[in-house]
């Protein structure tokens, strides 16, 4: 374990230093109330490449705020309905590409892989920033309101692409996984807090919590960063840490964790120092549902192979043919 981290005792008890808004579960009822049909409307276009076992599509669709968002889609070539993953990338990255991706359908699944917005795939960010962007989304948008925040917008741009996938042909509704390491580990958790037609979740290393926690380990570096410039440059005397804190809250994925009803997995390696162990545990531990905490204590912010084994099993539904 990480010499900076707490004991695993006291990790297993711990429940974040977030403090969850009042109005956080209104907040983000209000946000995914307001997705209307007009806002799940998408475009479709089959790739010239193909084999016996695969179609291959991109998918493109309008994000809240009208920015163009790119997302890969395979599927088996049987006409029946299959199990589909949602899988999200790690942050400053994109979608996996075709080959990567097709690894699903030899387990008979589809999969859709989103571009997150402005970073290193297709999807558009339209801009429109009050304050910095220089170091980092997690404070784009600080300074604005709450709805220009760029978590904001990138968590309802999947949770629209969750309720696109509904519609398509091919899926089995009540056979929807979503998954992602890093940053998308917390997209995978926020859409499958919000959107309840989600049967699975899977997770690696979680990133986008518990705030405080990092800044207070002095981990506000690498993915973190644009906190410890933000208050560098704005803030260097703290008089507002409160406020910068609680407006973070509404973007913490530990204040998302009660509202999970879906199967859970979590895999965290206890020499993580982009994504504190403890901050990890903050997301197990508020979770209420049927959950299982995988713990690799030599493994740190990694690919890690004896996670992708468990992942397999857990991605299994009982009934698939």
């Amino acid at each position: 374990m990480s010499m900076m981290d707490m004991p695993i005792k006291e990790m297993e008890a711990y429940l974040g230093s977030s403090i969850k808004p009042n109005d956080f579960d209104n907040f983000w009822d209000r946000e995914i109330n307001s997705i209307t049909e007009e806002n799940l409307k998408y475009r479709m276009v089959k790739k010239e490449f193909k084999n016996k076992q695969s179609e291959y599509y991109e998918i493109y669709f309008n994000g809240i705020d009208g920015a163009e968002i790119y997302a890969k889609y395979i599927c088996p070539s049987s006409k029946k309905k299959f199990p589909i993953v949602l899988e999200f990338h790690d942050y400053k990255e994109a979608s996996k590409g075709w080959y990567h991706l097709s690894r699903y359908v030899a387990i008979g699944y589809s999969v859709v892989a989103m571009d997150c917005r402005g970073q290193g795939g297709k999807s558009q960010d339209i801009g429109g920033i009050k304050g910095s962007t220089v170091c980092g989304h997690v404070i784009n948008g600080l300074d604005g309101e709450l709805k220009d925040m760029y978590y904001r917008k990138v968590y309802l741009d999947a949770y629209i692409l969750s309720r696109i996938i509904e519609k398509f042909e091919k899926t089995d509704i009540s056979k929807i996984i979503s998954f992602g390491k890093g940053q998308g580990a917390a997209l995978a958790l926020v859409v499958a807090a919000l959107n309840k037609n989600i049967n699975k979740c899977s997770l690696q290393y979680p990133f986008l919590v518990d705030f405080k926690r990092v800044w207070d380990m002095d981990l506000d570096v690498n993915a973190y960063e644009g906190i410890r410039y933000y208050f560098r440059w704005f803030d260097p005397m703290h008089i507002r840490e409160k406020e910068v804190f609680e407006k973070l809250a509404y973007i913490d994925i530990v204040n998302f964790s009660s509202k999970l009803s879906c199967d859970l997995l979590i895999g965290t390696g206890l020499l993580d120092s982009i994504c504190p162990p403890s901050t990890q545990y903050a997301v197990f531990n508020n979770v209420n549902c049927k959950k299982k905490h995988l713990i690799f204590h030599k493994y740190g912010h990694e690919l890690n192979n004896f996670f992708e084994n468990e992942n397999l099993k857990f991605m299994q539904f009982n009934n698939v043919n």
